[in-house]
């Protein structure tokens, strides 16, 4: 009896062990597959994290050559509204008719251009913007504001052209705040040779190489640095 009753007893602890064995490796098997959840999502955001690095550091690598470098660039695109997305275009097009009259050496059709894209900066309402993107809107606003009526000012082409290559500089960190190449074909190009070697950005609609720092001299000159 008293050999059956050690027997259950043995019995019991076996089942306990077993049972207890069976709980751990479940257990075991549920972290393991929690561990593998965790990695596969990290593998799944790991592209993003990177392209949103290399995006940084393309913005970083543009703003060592401009020469103003305090201009507010958005890493996450600004989603701005279909009215608002639809000014700020307009004041790109505006930009990009005073680029194409400046590859011409129109010094009058640049200085109607100016004149027209201070006006679309103007009709851009920044009641549609909020948050970072109003705050860097209102910045970038100013900047053309003021570029644009000291381009005007001059009376030399090749002053304007120094002006104008600053005002390429806050179209391009337009462009990226608020994702307008969504819509738009736009490419940043560069110039090694402009003023004097110190070399200069523009933003153009085509591929094609139409340099607007030195016209007909040498209108080839320069290569796509960045699709938009």
């Amino acid at each position: 009896m008293k050999a059956m009753k050690l027997i259950l007893m043995s019995t019991a602890f076996a089942a306990v062990a077993i049972l207890g064995g069976c709980k751990g490796n479940q257990q075991n098997e549920e972290m393991g597959a929690e561990q593998s959840q965790n990695l596969s999502q990290m593998e799944e955001d790991q592209p993003k994290m990177e392209n949103e690095q290399d995006m940084h550091r393309q913005h970083e690598s543009f703003r060592d050559n401009f020469a103003h470098r305090d201009i507010i660039i958005l890493d996450d695109p600004y989603q701005a509204g279909a009215a608002a997305n639809l000014q700020l275009k307009e004041v790109v097009n505006a930009y990009l008719e005073m680029k194409n009259a400046l590859v011409k050496d129109n010094l009058s059709a640049a200085d109607k251009a100016a004149a027209e894209m201070a006006g679309k900066v103007e009709a851009v309402d920044g009641r549609l913007l909020k948050g970072d993107g109003k705050k860097a809107w209102e910045q970038h606003a100013s900047l053309y504001t003021s570029k644009l009526a000291e381009m005007q000012h001059v009376k030399d082409i090749e002053e304007k052209r120094s002006y104008f290559s600053h005002i390429s500089e806050i179209v391009y960190c337009t462009v990226k705040s608020y994702a307008l190449k969504d819509d738009m074909e736009l490419y940043a190009t560069y110039c090694p040779m402009a003023f004097d070697g110190k070399g200069a950005y523009w933003i153009s609609e085509t591929k094609e190489i139409k340099n607007p720092y030195f016209g007909a001299k040498m209108v080839n000159c320069g290569s796509v640095e960045e699709e938009l």
